[in-house]
């Protein structure tokens, strides 16, 4: 969805291409689904990574901080789309991931708002990458966070927890060695015990789902053999309209594997909106 813009940070500029946003989106995606998303934003190492990936690529010099920026502004254009598909006399076309309008209402839209022209009778690029990677921050509210604000706070909770811990230790340190104090330093070991067995069962169970996702990640993978085989054998379509939906589908994974999992009647209409999209063209 995003195109062609400038991001300032710091005096600097940034310029993102369209292929360096899909880019972020498809690697931000893939950490999210390995759990690399603990609450509204991702972990630092995941910044990191994207603008690792996009310098080599690229041939730029790509911060976190530019990664950072530029995730603020896929969030507002999430933002603009929930609340065209909401409004009133706007259509949801979910095959084909397009708001769908008249040209009445379009007329209506762009002259109040020209910018939100390429989300309407267009299909949105990357929306499924999209609503993985922001969709459910945007749902919840917590979208303004960036990936500092979740270090500083997983930081902050666990200095916390430590100081906790020192001031139960001092305190039973103190006094005569009585039965009393005693039987409190017992006391504070077993809490501190019940604390390091509660934070390992949590460790290994954040590591279990982080197995379990990436395991389902590599069982999902696309067989794109199987994909041509399964497009190509659709009745009532040409070869080369069926060789263009299989490009199409190669070209967006989440598609092909939603393509993949759909009956026979459901593919035959999917490569027919596929084709209806293809030349749709509103009319002014």
């Amino acid at each position: 969805i995003s195109t062609t813009h400038n991001e300032k940070c710091k005096g600097k500029h940034f310029t993102w291409s369209k292929p360096m946003s899909h880019m972020i989106l498809e690697i931000l995606a893939e950490e999210a689904l390995k759990g690399n998303k603990p609450s509204s934003t991702f972990r630092a190492e995941s910044f990191i990574k994207v603008a690792t990936k996009i310098s080599q690529k690229f041939n730029v010099q790509c911060e976190p901080k530019h990664v950072d920026n530029h995730l603020k502004t896929v969030k507002k254009e999430w933002g603009i789309l929930t609340k065209l598909k909401n409004k009133s006399g706007f259509g949801w076309d979910d095959c084909l991931k397009m708001i769908t309008i008249s040209n009445d209402v379009y007329d209506e839209e762009v002259k109040a708002h020209p910018n939100h022209d390429k989300y309407l009778n267009k299909k949105l690029d990357m929306y499924e990458a999209m609503t993985i990677v922001v969709g459910k921050d945007m749902a919840t509210g917590n979208y303004s966070k960036s990936y500092v604000d979740v270090n500083l706070e997983e930081n902050t909770e666990e200095q916390s927890i430590s100081i906790e811990n020192e001031g139960e230790y001092e305190e039973t340190s103190k006094g005569k060695e009585t039965s009393f104090s005693s039987a409190q330093k017992r006391q504070h070991r077993k809490r501190n015990r019940m604390y390091e067995d509660d934070s390992v069962e949590k460790l290994s169970k954040k590591m279990g789902d982080v197995a379990f996702a990436i395991q389902s990640l590599s069982k999902n993978q696309l067989d794109v053999n199987e994909l041509y085989t399964e497009v190509m054998k659709i009745e009532g379509f040409d070869e080369i309209t069926l060789g263009d939906a299989f490009d199409h589908l190669v070209q967006h994974e989440m598609l092909a594997k939603a393509f993949m999992v759909k009956n026979a009647n459901l593919r035959k209409i999917w490569v027919q909106n596929f084709m209806n999209q293809r030349s749709y063209r509103p009319d002014y």
